[in-house]
């Protein structure tokens, strides 16, 4: 969840990626929020990054 975030994606692509329902993935997302201590997705999408799953600069990370 949180790579996908950290890639961009909104809830409905992520619902649609994960053939979840969009509220499922608000929670989610929520629940990794708050757990992260983050306030948004920006600062989710940071975490993800600095946790090497977005495919930064040299490529490597999650692609799903």
């Amino acid at each position: 969840m949180l790579a996908l975030v950290g890639a961009g994606l909104s809830n409905p692509e992520i619902a649609a990626r994960l053939h979840l329902v969009e509220g499922t993935v608000k929670a989610y997302v929520s629940a990794v929020l708050e757990r992260l201590e983050v306030r948004n997705r920006v600062q989710a999408a940071i975490v993800a990054y600095e946790a090497g799953l977005t495919g930064g600069a040299d490529g490597a990370g999650a692609t799903a």
